[in-house]
């Protein structure tokens, strides 16, 4: 899933009119602007429309730099949207299902299928990966670039257990590094248990997290805060792997349009709404070392599988005996 800013052939003659002295040519009918997570320029893609109105990808190297520059100041003005492809679509859905254990069937079982699922979903990416450095190749006319970018699909390693951070440049430059950073987190976790079958999770029984929720709350300045604040907030266990919903309050429903029924208890990473990413890791590793953080920019996930640009500030917080994470979750507004 990346942010795209397209300017159509309506948005490209506002442009034109905007910058007469650069000339654009009147045959690009349409130019893409992809956005990384902070909202920052990494793409460039464009179409050419001939009288009959086949289109063709565009070489947008022959722009000049004055003309990308221009591109990208103006692209704000139409707005951009979240897109994903119908395979990144089947990738998010295998991560959406992942097995888990019941507590009968082995967890060695467990883990292998996992492994295999996970593996056919990064053969999925891999493929997208492959595809899109194609589309590159065909539409660039510099033989130079054309052989760089057949190096990098020479590259493209075979196997998810074979991805590291050296991989990191390669899938950028296609919008996958944070797909395929996902998946290669889930391949480092061990499989996740069944809330329903069990009766202790991570160390909290129901009873414990039914307790910890209570301890929270006994505060009536902070039940207060919880029900009145149009601001989301939620308390979960801590850790890694161990991370689990104590409570939230209804603006962080209304935020990822899920019931509390739905969430109550869950891990976050495999309740769906938080994104396993390495900026997580690094959330969480500001927790252990310094207790909180402030204004930290996130990806979380809604009901509807869309993506939310959040800002969280969190702290580490002493409960009933127990350390929980406090945050509170503001919705960036998108440009």
């Amino acid at each position: 899933m990346f942010a795209v800013a397209v300017l159509n052939s309506d948005a490209l003659a506002a442009f034109r009119s905007e910058y007469p002295w650069l000339g654009f040519a009147e045959d690009i009918c349409e130019v893409s602007l992809f956005l990384d997570d902070n909202r920052a320029p990494t793409r460039l893609t464009a179409f050419t429309q001939d009288a009959l109105g086949a289109r063709y990808a565009a070489n947008v190297d022959a722009f000049g730099v004055e003309t990308i520059l221009a591109l990208i100041r103006f692209a704000p003005q139409v707005g951009s949207k979240m897109e994903n492809s119908p395979e990144e679509a089947r990738v998010w859905s295998v991560l959406e299902n992942l097995p888990i254990s019941d507590g009968v069937t082995p967890i060695e079982d467990v883990e292998e299928q996992r492994r295999l699922k996970l593996e056919a979903a990064y053969r999925l990416t891999r493929q997208i990966a492959v595809e899109q450095f194609n589309i590159l190749i065909q539409a660039d006319s510099a033989k130079h670039k054309a052989a760089r970018l057949q190096k990098l699909i020479s590259q493209v390693p075979d196997s998810l257990s074979a991805v590291d951070e050296s991989h990191k440049p390669l899938f950028l430059e296609v919008d996958l590094w944070r797909l395929v950073a996902v998946l290669r987190d889930e391949l480092s976790l061990p499989a996740d248990y069944d809330l329903a079958q069990r009766d202790d999770v991570d160390g909290f029984s129901p009873a414990d997290m039914e307790q910890a929720e209570s301890a929270a709350m006994s505060d009536p300045v902070i039940q207060a805060l919880f029900d009145l604040s149009p601001v989301a907030f939620s308390i979960s266990t801590i850790g890694q792997n161990t991370s689990r919903y104590i409570t939230v309050n209804k603006a962080y429903l209304d935020l990822v349009g899920h019931s509390w029924d739905n969430i109550r208890g869950h891990e976050m990473v495999a309740s769906g709404v938080v994104e396993g990413s390495e900026s997580r890791v690094h959330r969480l590793m500001l927790l252990d070392r310094d207790g909180g953080y402030e204004g930290q920019i996130a990806d979380i996930r809604n009901a509807a599988g869309e993506i939310v640009p959040v800002q969280i500030s969190a702290r580490r917080l002493f409960i009933a005996g127990q350390f929980y994470d406090f945050e509170v979750l503001t919705r960036v507004a998108e440009a």
